[in-house]
């Protein structure tokens, strides 16, 4: 079998050039928080899951969901990935969200 298969991995892709992550959240009460789709395993069952789990555990989250955000597809050039990131972190911050969840198991 000389076939090649090429594989992601649910670790994703690698971070090159990552300056900086950011710090975990002490609460969520009373923060808005931002979706980020990656088109990936059910998103539109997974984040309206989150949202009523959200809901119901913290006061006062507001959740803008991921139809207002691009959709950030797995894999593409590292030009057109850094310019979404960028409209993404745009959008988040003109937004509100003190919090993004990215991606979706793809």
């Amino acid at each position: 079998m000389s076939e090649k298969i090429a594989v992601i991995s649910p670790e994703g892709l690698p971070q090159e050039g990552v300056r900086q992550i950011s710090r975990h959240l002490d609460r969520l009460d009373g923060i808005t928080i931002g979706e980020v789709y990656n088109n990936h395993f059910k998103g539109e069952l997974m984040f309206r899951t989150y949202r009523s789990q959200f809901s119901r555990k913290f006061k006062n989250v507001k959740v803008i969901p991921f139809d207002e955000f691009p959709i950030v597809y797995v894999g593409g050039d590292p030009a057109t990935q850094k310019r979404v990131a960028k409209e993404v972190a745009a959008l988040a911050k003109q937004r509100g969200c003190q919090a993004i969840i990215t991606g979706n198991g793809g």
